[in-house]
């Protein structure tokens, strides 16, 4: 390893609702330039949420464009790349979709989520049970929906992979993502033809299946014209944007927890073994061992409804301090998209609980914040049944500029924890697959990569995790 090489790389992260592009700077591990554009979601019946990847490479070319007026795109020495994980995305002979991609989000597949989760097989062979949230059960919906047009279809792939395809020409995903799917038999590390069957398909649409890290192609000279890239610049195939995020806080073995807070929130720790009971299990990026992951599906979700419903724009954190620590009272469940922990049940949806005449927008605005870290609280328990109680718990994502919710959390879990702000997250996880990729970064030097801010547990929030936990028992 070279590791004082000058020189730069780049994450690229398409998010549920935002790609982000980041720039490190491979011998100080900092980040020098970023940038995010934002894409649109349709919802054209209930429960629908898809979207078009055209919209995402869109806002992949401008967000780069704005990373690459500020740095010289020839000192970038590799490109990675990181995604939403768990979409239906199929494209056809000519390389385009067929139609528009399900994201994890799409709550239509409930009939095939019962289908599928009698079947025995996608747990021994997939280490998970089946939810909506999973690629499967979105295949055997739109297998049943529309037959005509599945036979159209040549490939199944993630969202990284669409916006890396556009970029190399090259076709491939790698294992975190092949694993999100529910298809892929994460003991023997390959597609499980069986639970493709399963799923109303044929295991032909499989795309091949690289390391994360390893480079798929070099940017052809028709994306470096749209991008500002320097053709011929390495790109890796990159993750999932929950095991990407689990590298971009350094966690790369057992005792350190990364919680990763963005419209969804995932709790994840490192497992050497794919062990079932503490929520989902996905490969690592590093290719060696597991990601043990539990979620909460509507973490910053909440928080944008609050803002923009309750507080007309405004900013959360202003108006939930204004509230005294437990909202004098009311609670709110955080599950919109339907509840993973305490208890799975994803016809679940959110509710303010206890709320009389003393209630403000204050008080909705820190209840939201508080039901949230208090899911988040939850997630971490379900994962240190797995792994193990951990030393330390890093947090990236948006959540880490409210200290009201960081100190919530932190008392929540009865814990310390490191506050990773504005360098961590699935876009430093997929620059860091690059650079490990070129062969200038280990995994060693992710582990050491950290600056956090400590924040100390504490706080008068037990009562009101109390009642939440109260109400989460009663309603779910």
């Amino acid at each position: 390893m070279t590791e004082h090489q000058d020189g730069l790389v780049v994450g690229i992260d398409a998010g549920t609702t935002t790609v982000k592009v980041l720039a490190l700077d491979v011998a100080t591990r900092r980040p020098v330039a970023e940038a995010s554009a934002e894409y649109p979601t349709a919802s054209p019946e209930p429960g629908a949420h898809e979207q078009n990847p055209d919209d995402w490479w869109d806002a992949a070319v401008t967000a780069l464009h704005a990373v690459l007026a500020r740095v010289d795109a020839s000192s970038i020495l590799a490109v990675g790349m990181s995604g939403h994980m768990h979409s239906l995305l199929l494209v056809g002979a000519d390389d385009r979709p067929i139609a528009p991609t399900l994201t994890w989000a799409d709550r239509r597949v409930a009939e095939q989520t019962r289908r599928l989760a009698a079947n025995p097989a996608f747990e021994r062979r997939a280490a998970n049970g089946v939810v909506d949230a999973f690629t499967a059960p979105k295949l055997a919906w739109f297998a049943e929906r529309y037959p005509e047009r599945m036979r159209e279809a040549t490939r199944l792939v993630l969202a990284k992979d669409l916006l890396r395809f556009r970029l190399t020409g090259e076709w491939a995903t790698d294992e975190t993502d092949a694993a999100g799917t529910l298809l892929y038999d994460v003991r023997e590390r390959e597609w499980a033809d069986e639970l493709w069957t399963a799923s109303g398909a044929d295991s032909r649409l499989a795309p091949r299946v690289l390391g994360s890290s390893e480079v798929a192609g070099v940017v052809t000279a028709e994306a470096a014209a749209a991008t500002g890239l320097r053709a011929g610049t390495p790109v890796v195939t990159g993750a999932g944007d929950v095991p990407a995020a689990v590298l971009g806080s350094g966690v790369v073995s057992r005792g350190v927890l990364s919680v990763n807070v963005g419209t969804a929130a995932q709790i994840m720790g490192v497992s050497p073994e794919p062990v079932a009971g503490g929520g989902f299990v996905f490969a690592a990026a590093t290719g060696d061992g597991f990601v043990v992951m539990s979620s909460l599906y509507a973490a910053g979700a909440s928080i944008r409804w609050a803002e923009r419903a309750i507080l007309d724009g405004g900013p959360i954190g202003e108006a939930a301090r204004l509230a005294p620590p437990g909202s004098d009272g009311l609670t709110y469940l955080p599950f919109m998209f339907g509840a993973t922990v305490p208890v799975k049940n994803d016809a679940a949806r959110a509710a303010f609980v206890g709320q009389d005449a003393r209630h403000g927008r204050e008080h909705l605005a820190r209840a939201v914040v508080e039901g949230v870290a208090f899911g988040c609280a939850d997630a971490v328990e379900a994962v240190s049944a797995v792994v193990g109680r951990p030393r330390e718990i890093r947090i990236v994502g948006g959540v880490t500029g409210s200290e009201e919710w960081c100190e919530t959390f932190a008392a929540a879990v009865g814990a310390d924890i490191r506050v990773v702000r504005g360098d961590g997250g699935s876009a430093r996880g997929a620059a860091t697959l690059a650079a490990i990729g070129a062969g200038v970064w280990t995994v060693d030097t992710v582990a050491a990569t950290s600056g956090p801010l400590v924040v100390r547990g504490g706080g008068a929030v037990a009562d009101a995790y109390a009642r939440y936990r109260d109400a989460c028992a009663r309603l779910l």
